[in-house]
């Protein structure tokens, strides 16, 4: 699914030090907006950024040439390193194509981004293609790329080990995630140390690309993309971190946008400290959802006095004191534990998944809970982690310090005590960042557009519908729609949404205003 790891935000997070990973950082979601049935990563939110309007000219834009690879059709648009200095030299971004199935009432070309940040769209079509309507299928070139620093497109990477492992341990087990929530100066201290050790990493690994990765370099290369496919203006559909990346290229080329629809919405708007709150807060409601069905049904984990927060947090904390045995040299701590949470809150479908895996740590097995945290954190492309992080802590400034991150995480453990906290101090690796954020939090208008469709669920986890609400108020033509749902991206679950979404990318008929759909 989409949008956010937790390594900031849990809409994009930051990442992992040396010999251990952060476990918790994200803006928007953790996952990657991807199907259900996919394995993307999650997604993390961003604010709005500022861009120059005096930047140097580029270098011309060549036609996508496209060879065969499986399945689908394969191909890469080269866009400059730094849009400032354009003479440095470029990069390669690489795309992924499925041919509109007709042809002769082909309008364009439909392009995706699955969430993140550090989604590899390539690796994403397959799955969109089992979920996109057959008529867009029919209408629409379907493409997706792998952004900047993901992947296939100058990878940012932070170990040896970053090419399809999260842990920078060169053993065939990874080592123990940090404790994503320090309750002692020690611990704290621990957490910190383990960032910059890894951003230090960072910086030694990658530190060409690392101040080029952030979502305004690529809401630039997506005008470049737009133009390499032969469009005049971009059809576009993100889930999740998606959002933002879409937002921002409106706000910068509103004019070059035929079509777009935001679906599991950000607000580009937001400081970080606020998306902490407003976060955490959605993810600790949908939290008290799973406790109270795991109440009423038959659940699978069974702890003394009921499912609750307290019943939770005392299982955390007994995995600080003994961490539970897992099998294959690999344990459950309280990081795997949180990762965990964020694994199997995302959709409904999974809280069973999750009930188990409480259920079997409690009882003294870790496999399941260490499972979940794997697909958390490695989903999505083969540098999930790294390019998240990368990507987060240049679109979401921190201040304040460690000082700045225990009064944010008292204050947000105030209405989510379980996620507050976690989310907070999730925020510590771009705290230490090497490299300063290149976006401004800030309202996006996208003055001159045509409509925005803009997708919100009531309960999504990871993207506070409030989020949807706000982005479409502050657009200038923001068409808003509610899911009445409790997942994360509306369109995989909705097929009033999908209907809806479909009208208006192939006809640009417009929802009636106030759409609520409750499929």
């Amino acid at each position: 699914m989409v949008l956010i790891l937790v390594s900031a935000l849990v809409l994009g997070a930051c990442g992992p030090a040396a010999g251990g990973r952060s476990a918790t950082g994200a803006t928007g979601s953790s996952r990657t907006s991807s199907p259900p049935t996919s394995t993307t990563a999650r997604t993390r939110s961003a604010a709005t950024t500022t861009t120059s309007t005096t930047l140097p000219p580029e270098p011309p834009v060549t036609p996508v040439q496209w060879t065969s690879c499986g399945a689908v059709l394969c191909g890469t648009v080269a866009v400059p390193l730094d849009y400032a200095q354009p003479q440095q030299g470029t990069i390669q971004i690489a795309l992924a194509m499925h041919r509109a199935t007709d042809p002769a009432q082909r309008i364009g070309s439909l392009v995706i981004n699955p969430g993140g940040p550090g989604g590899s769209g390539v690796n994403d079509l397959p799955a969109e293609l089992g979920v996109l309507t057959p008529e867009l299928l029919a209408r629409f070139d379907i493409v997706e790329f792998d952004p900047r620093g993901v992947e296939r497109s100058s990878p940012v990477l932070c170990s040896a080990a970053s090419s399809g492992s999260t842990s920078s341990s060169t053993s065939s087990a990874p080592g123990p995630l940090p404790d994503p929530v320090p309750s002692t100066p020690a611990a704290q201290l621990a957490l910190v140390t383990n960032d910059e050790d890894y951003a230090a990493q960072c910086k030694a690994m990658s530190g060409k690309v690392l101040p080029f990765v952030g979502t305004v370099d690529t809401a630039r290369d997506l005008d470049r993309i737009r133009q390499a496919l032969g469009d005049a203006q971009l059809t576009f559909f993100g889930h999740s971190y998606g959002t933002l990346l879409g937002a921002t290229y409106a706000e910068m080329y509103p004019t070059h946008v035929r079509a777009m629809v935001l679906d599991g919405a950000i607000d580009p708007a937001m400081s970080t400290e606020q998306m902490v709150n407003e976060q955490s807060e959605s993810f600790e409601a949908v939290l008290d959802d799973f406790f109270a069905w795991c109440a009423s049904s038959g659940c699978a984990w069974r702890p003394a006095g009921g499912p609750s927060a307290t019943a939770l947090l005392a299982l955390i904390d007994q995995s600080r004191q003994a961490r539970i045995p897992a099998g294959a040299g690999r344990s459950a701590g309280p990081g795997e534990l949180y990762y965990a949470l964020l694994d199997g809150l995302y959709a409904r479908s999974d809280w069973s998944t999750l009930a188990d895996a409480l259920a079997g740590a409690s009882a003294g097995n870790g496999a399941r809970v260490v499972g979940m945290e794997t697909t958390y954190t490695t989903s999505g492309s083969t540098n999930a982690v790294d390019a998240e992080t990368a990507i987060d802590c240049l679109d979401h400034p921190v201040s304040g310090g460690v000082s700045g991150l225990r009064t944010l995480a008292a204050q947000a453990a105030v209405q989510a005590p379980v996620f507050g906290p976690l989310l907070a101090w999730g925020e510590a690796t771009c705290a230490v960042w090497p490299v300063p954020a290149t976006r401004t939090p800030q309202a996006t208008t996208a003055v001159g557009s045509p409509p925005i469709l803009v997708v919100g669920a009531t309960k999504d986890p990871a993207t506070p519908y409030v989020w949807a609400q706000r982005l479409a108020s502050e657009l200038q033509r923001g068409e808003l729609v509610t899911w009445q749902g409790e997942n994360h991206v509306a369109y995989y679950y909705s097929p009033c949404v999908r209907a809806l979404d479909q009208a208006y990318f192939v006809a640009g008929t417009l929802p009636a205003p106030g759409t609520v759909c409750t499929d």
